[in-house]
C-alpha cells in the first residue's frame, strides 16, 4: 500500500476532504478542484498481481474465436465507441491503451482502421493475440516503446482512472499521436446521477481498482494542463433512470430517451493538441 500524491494532479492543492469511504477504502478529493483519489491505495507491485487471470474473467467476456457468435455480439456494443471517433476520423491508425481483451480494436479493424494496443495484464493480452490476432503491447505504459509510430487515434476508455499517474499517461498518449490525431478519454463521473441514486452501490467507485475519480470539469483541466483542447463531450444516459422509468409499462419505450436527459455513469471527451 502506498499513499495518493499530496499534491492534487489537476490544480496542485494539498487540501483534500472525504468524499466517501467504500469498506476498508477511502476515496477524497481535492477541496479546491474536486478531482477524486483513492488514498491510501495500492503500490504499482500490488497492481501488478491485481490484474490477473481472475480479473479479467469477471470484467471481460471471453470470446472462442474471431468468428464465434459470441464475439460478433460482443462487437456490436462497440458501435457507440466507433461512432464517437468516425466523426474525427474515419481512416488511420487507432491505438487503445488499457486494451483488455481487444474488443473495440477488432471492431475497429473490422471497419478498415490499423490497429495496435497496450495493456497491463498479460492474460488479456494474451487473449487479444491469441484469439483476436490483436497486435499488442504489455506491460506499465511508463516502460512501453512504440518508437516511430504515430497514430490518428488513441483512446482510453476506462484507463485513465486505472493508472498510478494519469498525467503520464497523457504526456505517453501526445508523444504517440499525430499532430492532427485525436485523443479519446472515457471515464466514470463521480458526479454523475447513478453516482447520486446508487450511492456505495455505484460500480464506478470499484476500489481498489479505479486510483482516481473525474468529474467532466477536472478531466478537461487535467487534459488543458497536457496541452489538450476538448473538441467534443459526452455524458452517457442514467442507468438509475431508465430502470426507474422500465418499471412502468406507459413509460418503458420512452424509458432511454428520458434517460438521456441525466449524466449517467461516464463522461467521453474527444481532445485535440492545442495549437502552439
Amino acid at each position: 500500500m502506498e499513499r495518493a500524491p499530496e499534491c492534487c494532479l489537476v490544480c496542485g492543492a494539498k487540501e483534500k476532504e472525504p468524499l466517501i469511504t467504500i469498506n476498508e477504502w477511502q476515496v477524497v478529493r481535492c477541496s479546491a478542484c474536486g478531482m477524486g483519489s483513492l488514498d491510501p491505495r495500492p503500490s504499482v507491485a500490488d497492481l501488478a498481481e491485481m490484474y490477473d487471470k481472475q480479473y479479467c474473467k469477471e470484467r471481460f467476456c471471453e470470446a472462442e474465436g474471431d468468428t464465434s457468435m459470441t464475439l460478433q455480439k460482443r462487437l456490436s456494443l462497440e458501435s457507440s465507441r466507433l461512432r464517437f471517433i468516425k466523426k474525427f476520423k474515419t481512416t488511420g491508425k487507432v491505438l487503445d491503451i488499457g486494451c483488455g481483451f481487444g474488443y473495440f480494436l477488432a471492431a475497429c479493424r473490422e471497419k478498415g482502421y490499423l490497429v495496435h494496443g497496450v495493456d497491463f495484464s498479460g492474460y488479456a493480452v494474451e487473449h487479444a493475440q491469441n484469439r483476436l490476432k490483436i497486435p499488442v503491447t504489455v506491460g506499465p505504459l511508463d516502460s512501453v516503446q512504440l518508437e516511430g509510430d504515430k497514430f490518428d487515434v488513441v483512446t482510453m476508455w476506462h484507463s485513465l482512472e486505472h493508472t498510478p499517474d494519469p498525467s503520464s499517461a497523457l504526456e505517453k498518449a501526445k508523444g504517440w499521436l499525430k499532430k492532427d490525431g485525436v485523443l479519446v478519454v472515457d471515464v466514470p463521473n463521480y458526479l454523475g446521477t447513478d453516482a447520486a441514486k446508487y450511492g456505495r452501490e455505484w460500480t464506478g467507485w470499484d476500489p481498489p481498482y479505479h486510483l482516481w475519480h473525474f468529474t467532466p470539469e477536472t478531466l478537461t483541466r487535467l487534459l488543458a494542463k497536457h496541452g489538450f483542447e476538448v473538441q467534443t463531450k459526452k455524458t452517457y444516459h442514467s442507468e438509475y433512470i431508465k430502470e426507474q422509468l422500465e418499471k412502468y409499462l406507459l413509460l418503458k419505450p420512452v424509458a432511454r430517451m428520458i434517460a438521456q436527459l441525466y449524466s449517467g455513469h461516464s463522461v467521453a471527451v474527444v481532445a485535440r493538441l492545442a495549437a502552439v
